[in-house]
C-alpha cells in the first residue's frame, strides 16, 4: 500500500481508538464532533484511491489513450482511428493505408507513407503505426524493385531499365542494285563478251542464264548487239549485249554514257576489257588509266548500279604487257570501291579454257567457267 494511504488509515484507526476512552480533543481547543471524524476517513480514503490510480498502467493508446483520445487522436480508432495515427491511421485508409499514398498502388512502403499503418513510434498512439515512413515497396512508383508504374529499376513503363524492344531494330537498308524484276544486266567488252568460238555464239552469256533459271531468278540482259540461242533452259533468252569484236577499252568507253546513252539504264555490269589492247603491245600503265576513265562514267552514268570488272582471263601464251596490266586491276577497282565496284578475278582460268595457237577466246567450258565467277558475284542480288 502506498505511504500516503497508509498514513491516511492510521491516523483514523488513532483517532477511533481515541475516541472510545475520552472525548476527542479539538486542535483549537475543544472536542472533535462525529462530523469531523467522518470527514478525515473520507479525506483519507480519497487520497489512497488517488495513489492507486496514479500507480496503474496508462491505458493503451498513446498520447491521448480512450481518452483524449478516445475516438480522437491516438486511440487505437483515434484519429487516427480511419484517418492519422492508429491501426489504420495516417496512413490508415486515407493517407499512407492500403490504399493511401504509399500503399500497394501508391509511392512508398507496403500500405502506408509508411508501414501498415501510420508515421511515427508508439503501439498505436498518435502515429502509432507499426511501421515506419518509407515501407518495403509497394506496386508504385519508387518500389524496392520497381512497380508497375513509372520510377522502378525494371518495371512495365518507364524507367525501366532496359525494355524488350529498344529503339532501332535488328538490321539496316543493305545496298541492292537490282531496283526492280527482272534484274537489268549490261554485259560490255569485247568479242569475249560477245562469244566468239563459242558454240551457241552467246559465250558465258548463255551458261550465266542458264544458271539463274536454275536458281529460279529473272534476269534480262541489254545492249545493242544480239548474238546467241532463241532460247536457254526452255526459257526466252536475252540475246542483247556490248561486245564488239576487237575493241580496245578507248573504243569500248565511247558506247557508254556520257558518249552514248544507255537505252535502258543497268542495274548491273558485267566488264570484261583489255584483252585486244595486250595483244597490240599497249602501254599497261595507261591501259589502266583507260579502264578507270570507263569505270568513272559508268558510275556516273548509272550510281545504283553493281560494276562488276574482271581481272581478264588469259591470253593462252606468255605475254609480259598481260602480266603487267592485270596486277594493275585490283588497284583501279579499290580506287573506286565507294561506287558500287568490284572485282572478280578470271585470270586463273587454266589454260585449257583458251583455245590457243593465237585464239584468245575461251573454250565452251572456259565460258562455262567464266558465268560461274559473275554468278557467284551477283547471285546475292537477283529476285525470283
Amino acid at each position: 500500500m502506498p505511504l500516503a494511504s497508509h498514513v491516511a488509515f492510521s491516523i483514523i484507526r488513532a483517532e477511533a481508538a481515541s475516541s472510545v476512552t475520552k472525548t476527542p480533543t479539538n486542535p483549537f481547543g475543544g472536542p472533535v464532533s462525529r462530523n469531523v471524524l467522518a470527514c478525515l476517513f473520507s479525506f483519507g480514503l480519497s487520497v489512497g484511491v488517488l495513489a492507486c490510480s496514479s500507480s496503474a498502467n496508462p491505458p493503451e493508446g498513446g498520447s491521448g489513450g480512450q481518452n483524449s483520445g478516445g475516438s480522437a487522436s491516438g486511440g487505437s480508432t483515434s484519429s487516427g482511428g480511419a484517418s492519422s495515427g492508429g491501426t489504420t491511421g495516417s496512413g490508415g485508409t486515407s493517407s499512407g493505408g492500403s490504399l493511401g499514398s504509399g500503399g500497394s498502388s501508391a509511392n512508398g512502403g507496403s500500405s502506408a507513407a509508411g508501414g501498415s499503418s501510420s508515421t511515427g513510434s508508439g503501439a498505436a498512439g498518435a502515429g502509432g503505426g507499426q511501421a515506419s515512413s518509407g515501407g518495403a515497396g509497394g506496386h508504385a512508383a519508387g518500389g524496392a524493385a520497381g512497380g508497375k508504374n513509372g520510377g522502378g529499376s525494371g518495371g512495365g513503363q518507364s524507367g525501366g531499365t532496359a525494355g524488350t524492344t529498344s529503339t532501332g531494330g535488328a538490321g539496316g537498308s543493305g545496298f541492292n542494285p537490282c531496283k526492280a524484276s527482272p534484274c537489268v544486266i549490261l554485259p560490255l567488252g569485247d568479242s569475249i563478251t560477245h562469244g566468239f568460238s563459242s558454240t551457241d555464239d552467246a559465250g558465258y552469256r548463255s551458261a550465266l542464264f542458264k544458271l539463274t533459271v536454275a536458281a529460279n531468278q529473272n534476269v534480262t540482259f541489254i545492249g545493242s548487239l544480239a548474238n546467241g540461242p532463241t532460247t536457254v533452259s526452255g526459257k526466252t533468252f536475252p540475246r542483247n549485249h556490248e561486245g564488239h569484236d576487237g575493241y580496245t577499252v578507248t573504243q569500248i568507253t565511247g558506247y557508254v554514257p556520257p558518249a552514248m546513252s544507255f537505252s535502258t539504264t543497268p542495274h548491273i555490269v558485267l566488264l570484261h576489257i583489255g584483252t585486244n589492247d595486250m595483244t597490240s603491245n599497249a602501254d599497261p600503265t595507261m591501259t589502266a588509266n583507260k579502264l578507270s576513265t570507263l569505270i568513272t562514267n559508268l558510275a556516273n552514268a548509272a550510281p545504283d548500279a553493281l560494276i562488276v570488272v574482271a581481272k581478264i582471263v588469259p591470253l593462252g601464251y606468255s605475254n609480259n604487257n598481260y602480266n603487267s596490266y592485270i596486277a594493275k586491276i585490283p588497284d583501279v577497282v579499290k580506287a573506286h570501291s565507294g561506287q558500287h565496284v568490284i572485282m572478280v578475278d578470271m585470270s586463273t582460268l587454266p589454260t585449257s579454257d583458251i583455245h590457243g595457237n593465237g585464239n584468245v577466246h575461251p573454250t565452251d567450258q572456259g565460258y562455262a567457267d567464266m558465268a560461274t565467277l559473275w554468278y557467284g558475284a551477283i547471285k546475292g542480288y537477283l529476285p525470283k
